[in-house]
């Protein structure tokens, strides 16, 4: 009876780690950095069952591509503006304003007010700045469209990398010591 017990919250722990990492991966889309969640999940594991279960290295591991990931996030939206030919300016304002616009859409409606409100101000941190350096608006639009674009992309990105956190993971408690 007692091996049923123990395999029983085995198992429902490992569902419990699952789940959380992919919601973890499902609140990226959102502006929220649900890489650091997969990363908790991992070291609640770790403090709970040991290193046995994954080591020491592979969350040190995970915690490296999670902060990659936010980097290059944040360089990629950078990047987009650089690349429309946008000044350093603009692309530090699409990245402030996209992360106020996360938290005030968030407020106005929650879920999808987030992603609107990252999206809308990434574009619009990024065209007042180009607006207010060039005087056309044109230009400032290629700007604006140039870090919207590289906002997606990181968040494509940062995705993928969510993806290959998990799939450590998962090889990490299939070797069985995970070092």
């Amino acid at each position: 009876m007692l091996d049923v017990l123990k395999t029983s919250a085995a198992v429902l722990g490992y569902l419990l780690l699952y789940a959380t990492m992919i919601s973890g991966l499902l609140l990226i889309p959102f502006g929220i950095p649900g890489q650091f969640l997969i990363v908790a999940a991992v070291l609640v594991l770790i403090l709970v069952a040991g290193a046995g279960a994954v080591s020491w290295w592979w969350f040190a591991l995970l915690l490296v591509l999670a902060v990659g990931a936010e980097l290059l996030e944040a360089l990629a939206g950078v990047f987009g503006a650089r690349r429309a030919k946008g000044s350093l300016a603009g692309a530090v304002a699409a990245m402030v304003c996209g992360l106020a616009g996360a938290v005030i859409g968030s407020v106005i409606l929650p879920v999808i007010g987030s992603v609107t409100g990252a999206l809308l101000g990434t574009f619009a941190g990024a065209y007042v700045v180009e607006y207010q350096r060039t005087k056309t608006s044109t230009a400032a639009a290629n700007v604006a469209h140039g870090a919207l674009l590289g906002r997606i992309l990181g968040s494509v990105i940062k995705i993928g990398i969510a993806l290959v956190m998990i799939a450590a993971v998962t090889v990490a408690l299939l070797s069985g010591a995970g070092s």
